[in-house]
């Protein structure tokens, strides 16, 4: 292939020439010309850092190693324009260094490798850099690679205590592809402390801060048919990599040339005391592919499959690869397995070193190890199996495969136990544990059997078979008496136990059941505390069984029982809710089942055989209402309950837990039984997606649960208990603002007012109503309100009063009823509606003058005003009400202004006139024509101002 040709495939990607005038050939064979140039400086291909703590120095130091792969045809040696960055404001620059070729890794690559010491002062999180200036320059798909630096992290959080080995990864991060074909990559990675490692794609940086201009390889850009871009041409092209082995799957190049692409490996760390995992270091990978064309066929793989193992077993793996072309191949292996030191029994494989073989008959590994407590760690190791074919001519094609291997630690084996029953106790007994490197042995305990055994490849004890972690003692103690923390092991309970060892928080498989009793019934069976009302004054039944073997001579029937309640699951502060009854059932009632849960007990009293006197006999186990937490999901609900019982609510041959769902007001014995749950596979949790007759859950319904739990003593005499919790209500996921209320003001009735005798009233009030308006889909969990207040129709709202749980709001104090109100509803998330549409009361204007007045002085309508008594009757004429100005004038026959007023002048707007001019000169008996301008408090401006006019005839 020429020059030009070349220039061609790689630069027009596959275009046919026939889109190209000469004049682009002409630029191309330039540009090609000039890659060449920058290809001369350029030679980073991909690179590694690998991070080793050294332990003794107080999780503070670290040898850091880049191993750099590059292009053996440029003139730049290794550490020209690189250097590392240590995260904490300090680098170091790497010194020039000659790289070795390695033509087993590809045509034209070498590597070289710079290791350093850095000490950091203080513990914390640091982001170590790998920086060289010249990168590829003929990477496709980062824009103009010749100018984009290469830059590689391992981001660590020293470790405080102990010494924390972060993950190294054992296969080159160089690997070539075919046109067209299928490529994998794994880079067998692992970490030495077994902590758990995930996987994901990023992005290729350049610069710590920066990423490169980066295009995903199977972007439609590299394919000239990208929606038949597979390996089988039935589909567009995928890029991904499993999260968690880390196996990377390109299905399938479209161009050749080279691509880089960058993924990160997460390390996560559980906390024994928390149980919960957090990110410890995170490695990124920027790697290279080289896609070729070729004719060839990638070789196959067969692996054992996944297994697990008990500490000290054998392990004989036969790998066989081979080609459909009958290439010769090689199978490499990489894992940690091999990796380690003679006194941690590494594994081997043969033939070693790999090489290339016939294929015909299927190439062979033998792969062998055997494990020890040693061993023992949450992850399993993997194995990572890589083959590669030998074509007589063009490049070799690869394949991997993964072999999972999981070693656990030995059950628990149990002695004879000792049974106790006057004082209500057991004495556990187990054999010496087999693995020294072991620290602790943790005693599990539930009421009741689950005899079901383990899996082969299952550690630990599934939480939801109903045991409880009762007790952790140290490895080398072999017994533990379960007196129930003081309190005696429940009467007419069957209790049963699991061991479990611990190594390196590591656990164990569960030790076989062991089951003692049931415990003599001779004091009240506690068996159902069940809601029967959710509400802040709601109900709950208590229930119990008589003691069934007490001592009926010692202890002669009738019996008497009384009742303590607690708060909480296990409240330590009882108070007696029953005096003594007779009957085995109370109904507690008047509280909060709403938002609080209780606890019961019952105590007996009896009259000993001879005794004069009643008397406190014994008492029974606690017991805790259910708890029932509704969480939205998108299109779902996510409901979990607990409680606290001397039961278990885990029945081996009955785990159901019944689901019952209902509206907003639904009653408890109206709801629908809609599911059932196996709690012994999925624990105290249900998820509603809509599954009862395949009716989706809505966005905007308000839908009501409760849980019937079952439970049991593990004892045929008692029957099993059937208990459910209070009721909550919970929508799914939506963008929906709460109902929008719906407010009413109260109407002052004007003619009523008036009429009464109110005319010295300064204080009133107005009495606010409101609903919700359901036209439009909205949240109806409305938890409390807002009201809003203006004095003016277009004013701005002030609030008035938040939270406001009623629907109903009485405003005080006001200086007149003329008032405007919004109000808005907020939901259980705290969310607010939008206002209501205003509401408004207003005042009741009224003003009326008199037509004659006789100001002579005799004490009755002396003087013309909005106020007096009528002159043949001693009723008053309704006074003023709501004037807050007034402008009054008075003119005589002829048209002349003899008198006037304003409020604007004299104090207050109560009119008077005395009959006088405006000199104060007594006018003479007559008729004079008066206009009167009065100003009322209203909230219409409009409506503020009316004009009164009249004759009144005064008379002296």
């Amino acid at each position: 292939m020429n020059s030009l040709s070349k220039v061609t495939k790689y630069v027009f990607m596959g275009i046919p020439s026939k889109h190209f005038s000469k004049a682009q050939f002409i630029l191309t064979g330039l540009l090609y010309l000039f890659t060449l140039t920058f290809a001369q400086a350029t030679h980073l291909r991909a690179a590694d850092i690998k991070v080793e703590p050294v332990c003794n120095s107080n999780g503070l130091t670290f040898r850091i190693t880049v191993v750099a792969y590059l292009n053996s045809t440029s003139n730049t040696r290794f550490g020209t324009n690189s250097s590392v960055i240590f995260g904490d404001g300090e680098s170091e620059k790497i010194p020039i260094t000659t790289s070795t070729p390695r033509p087993d890794l590809g045509k034209n690559i070498s590597i070289a490798t710079f290791t350093t010491i850095h000490t950091y002062g203080s513990h914390g999180t640091y982001n170590i850099t790998y920086m060289e200036r010249d990168r590829s320059a003929s990477v496709l798909n980062i824009a103009n690679s010749h100018d984009v630096p290469y830059v590689t992290f391992v981001k660590i959080t020293t470790a405080t205590s102990g010494c924390n080995n972060y993950p190294l990864l054992a296969v080159p991060p160089l690997d070539r592809a075919c046109l067209g074909a299928t490529f994998f990559h794994s880079p067998g990675a692992y970490d030495v402390d077994g902590d758990s490692l995930s996987y994901e794609l990023s992005i290729p940086a350049s610069s710590p801060t920066t990423l490169a201009a980066y295009t995903a390889p199977n972007a439609s850009k590299f394919y000239t048919n990208f929606n038949q871009g597979n390996e089988d041409k039935t589909g567009p092209p995928i890029f991904n990599i499993n999260p968690t082995t880390g196996l990377m799957t390109w299905d399938s190049p479209g161009v050749i040339g080279e691509y880089n692409i960058a993924f990160k490996i997460n390390e996560w760390r559980r906390d024994s005391l928390t149980d919960i995992y957090s990110i410890w270091s995170t490695t990124t990978r920027d790697m290279q592919i080289i896609v070729e064309e070729c004719q060839n066929i990638r070789p196959e793989l067969i692996v054992p499959r996944d297994t697990c193992v008990i500490a000290g077993a054998y392990i004989k793996g036969l790998i066989k690869g081979m080609d459909e072309e009958n290439d010769p191949v090689k199978i490499e292996v990489f894992s940690e397995t091999l990796a380690f030191a003679t006194n941690k029994k590494p594994a081997i494989y043969s033939p070693r070193p790999a090489a290339f073989v016939p294929s015909s008959p299927p190439a062979e590994v033998n792969f062998e190890w055997t494990t020890d407590c040693m061993h023992v760690r949450q992850q399993p190791y993997q194995v990572v199996f890589k083959i590669t074919d030998d074509p007589p001519k063009g490049p070799k094609l690869v394949n991997f495969k993964i072999w999972n291997i999981k070693v656990l630690a030995p059950a628990p084996v149990w002695k004879p136990q000792v049974l106790d029953l006057v004082k209500r106790q057991t004495v556990l007994n187990w054999d010496n544990y087999g693995c020294a490197n072991a620290t602790k042995m943790q005693v599990w305990r539930k009421v009741g059997s689950y005899p079901t055994s383990l899996g082969q490849c299952d550690i630990g004890k599934p939480s939801y078979w109903g045991y409880k972690l009762i007790a952790e003692v140290p490895i080398t103690q072999t017994s533990f008496t379960d007196t129930n923390l003081g309190k005696g092991l429940s009467v007419g309970a069957q209790y049963c136990y699991r061991l479990i060892a611990s190594i390196n928080d590591t656990k164990s498989i569960a030790s076989e059941e062991l089951c003692v009793g049931p415990i003599q019934a001779d004091a009240p069976v506690i068996t159902h505390v069940s809601v029967e009302a959710t509400a802040e004054d709601g109900t709950i039944r208590i229930s119990w069984r008589s003691p069934f073997n007490i001592n009926k001579t010692q202890f002669p029937p009738p019996y008497e029982y009384e009742v303590f309640r607690a708060n909480g699951f296990i409240g330590d502060t009882s108070i007696i809710k029953a005096g003594r009854v007779l009957d085995t059932t109370f109904l507690d009632t008047g509280i909060n089942t709403e938002s609080k849960v209780f606890n019961y007990r019952i105590v007996l009293y009896a009259k000993p055989q001879l005794a004069m006197n009643i008397v406190a006999v014994d008492t029974s186990a606690t017991a805790s209402s259910v708890w029932l937490k509704a969480k939205p999901g998108k299109n779902k609900i996510e409901l979990s309950w607990r409680d606290s019982v001397a039961w278990s609510n885990v029945i081996a041959d009955n785990p159901w837990h019944l689901i019952y769902r209902g509206e907003e007001n639904t009653l408890p014995n109206k709801m629908v039984l809609i599911d059932s749950v196996d709690v012994t596979g999925n624990g105290f949790t249900y998820v509603d997606k809509g599954r009862y007759k395949n009716i989706p859950i809505a966005e905007d319904r308000f839908y009501t649960y409760r849980v019937l739990t079952r439970g049991t003593y593990g004892n045929p005499k008692i029957k099993r208990q059937e208990n459910f919790s209070q009721m909550v209500h919970q929508y799914p996921e939506n963008k929906l603002l709460p109902c929008q209320p719906i407010a009413v003001a109260s109407l002052v009735n004007c003619e009523d007012y008036i009429n009464a005798n109110t005319c010295d009233q300064t204080e009133f009030s107005n009495t606010l109503t409101w609903g919700s308006s359901t036209d439009i889909p909205c949240r109806k969990d409305i938890k409390s309100y807002n009201v809003y207040a203006s004095f003016t129709r277009d004013g701005e709202y002030q609030l008035l009063a938040s939270h406001v749980k009623d629907t109903f709001l009485l405003d005080t104090g006001l200086s007149s009823y003329a008032r405007c109100y919004k109000v808005a509803a907020i939901d259980a998330l705290g969310q607010v509606s939008l206002m209501s549409a205003s509401v408004c009361n207003d005042n009741c204007p009224y003003y009326q003058l008199p037509n004659v007045f006789t100001p002579n002085t005799d004490g009755l309508n002396d003087f013309f005003t909005a106020r007096f008594k009528q002159l043949d009757t001693s009723a008053e004429i309704p006074c003023p009400r709501f004037a807050k100005a007034i402008d009054f004038k008075v003119f005589n026959r002829w048209g002349k202004e003899v008198y006037r007023y304003s409020s604007e002048t004299n104090e207050g707007i109560r009119l008077a006139w005395d009959g006088n001019d405006s000199s104060g000169s007594p006018l003479s008996t007559g008729v004079y024509y008066y206009e009167a301008e009065v100003t009322f408090n209203m909230l219409d401006p409009e409506e503020q101002n009316k004009r009164f006019t009249g004759w009144v005839h005064l008379v002296r």
